[in-house]
């Protein structure tokens, strides 16, 4: 008989070949059970979440849909919702806010998320969408009203809002044409050009707007009229899917949202290349402020929206909250589109 003698550091190599083929295994199995048990949550949400979808019901033969979406939050949000609860119950402790709420939604997949969303805030400038809104409507029943020119003539009296975060207004006794007070509304924020639009256009359409989409009806005399961040998305998810507008006056409002020049909040840890329509709004008192922020992303062709509603004791640092919320979705984002 012959005996074959195998080197010990053949059989050495031969066991740690076999170990690391068993870890391999172990750690493929691992995997595929956690894909598939990510598979089920996300399966099981999907089969419990009933689907949303709101409409504008005022018509007697159509029924417009303003948006479409699940009633439940995604799970794949579920890692920035907690990193910006993290964050925000720090800045809550550090006492730089005492309240601040957040609504996101990518527009590709309908899918979203919200922290605070019952919070309710002051809107401030944010109401100007809503204004822009009401003189396209308008625009849309009088062709060539936004060429037209009007004299701006400022209320005698009339107490404007803090204005912590001024930009150029319109000038006494100067010609505009209604486009030029509208840009100057949303890309400046102009107070003076906001409330001489205010008390030129149609109310009735102004009002029948909110009760169009769904969110609770301002009223001129309520300085306490707020709303929160999800009821304010509504009009920017109005303005993406064209559905209270049509197409060429959505774009137009959109492009006039482009050209805004406040940049502390959402535009400022962003890079410059991002093209973003949004607008701020800053609201309360000399002692509690609010600054709040909406905004359409467009990144890598999947553009989301995101709305902040902060409340604090110091303006540069509800900015600053914003910004980092927004960098933090930035990030969350772009990632889900590599």
């Amino acid at each position: 008989m012959f005996k074959i003698k195998i080197p010990i550091f053949y059989l050495f190599l031969a066991v740690l070949i076999g170990l690391i083929l068993t870890f391999i295994g172990v750690k493929l199995a691992t995997k595929r059970q956690s894909d598939l048990d990510r598979n089920l949550v996300n399966q099981s949400n999907e089969a419990s979440c009933n689907y949303k979808i709101s409409r504008i019901t005022s018509f007697k033969y159509t029924r417009p849909i303003i948006s479409a979406e699940p009633e439940c939050e995604s799970p794949i949000f579920f890692p920035l919702k907690n990193a910006l609860n993290s964050f925000i119950e720090n800045e809550e402790k550090d006492g730089v806010v005492t309240s601040a709420s957040v609504y996101i939604r990518d527009f590709e997949k309908g899918e979203w998320m919200a922290i605070n969303e019952d919070r309710r805030y002051l809107p401030g400038s944010l109401l100007k969408v809503g204004i822009l809104i009401t003189w396209l409507r308008m625009s849309e029943n009088q062709p060539g009203l936004l060429e037209k020119e009007l004299v701006y003539h400022g209320a005698r009296g009339f107490s404007f809002p803090i204005e912590h975060y001024k930009s150029d207004t319109v000038k006494e006794g100067n010609k505009y044409k209604v486009k030029e007070l509208l840009e100057s509304m949303i890309a400046n924020s102009d107070n003076r050009a906001t409330l001489f639009l205010e008390n030129i256009m149609d109310t009735n359409i102004f009002k029948k707007e909110f009760s169009d989409l769904g969110i609770p009806q301002p009223s001129f005399t309520d300085n306490n009229f707020m709303l929160n961040v999800k009821d304010y998305s509504i009009f920017m998810k109005a303005l993406f899917n064209s559905s209270y507008l049509n197409p060429k006056e959505s774009e137009y409002a959109i492009s006039l949202l482009t050209r805004s020049h406040f940049k502390e909040g959402l535009v400022k840890e962003l890079p410059d290349s991002v093209l973003i329509a949004h607008k701020f709004g800053e609201a309360g008192d000399s002692r509690i402020h609010e600054l709040h922020e909406t905004g359409m992303i467009y990144i890598n062709n999947r553009p989301y929206l995101i709305t902040v509603m902060t409340q604090g004791y110091d303006w540069n640092r509800l900015a600053q909250v914003i910004s980092h919320i927004s960098r933090l979705t930035y990030d969350n984002m772009l990632s889900m589109t590599n």
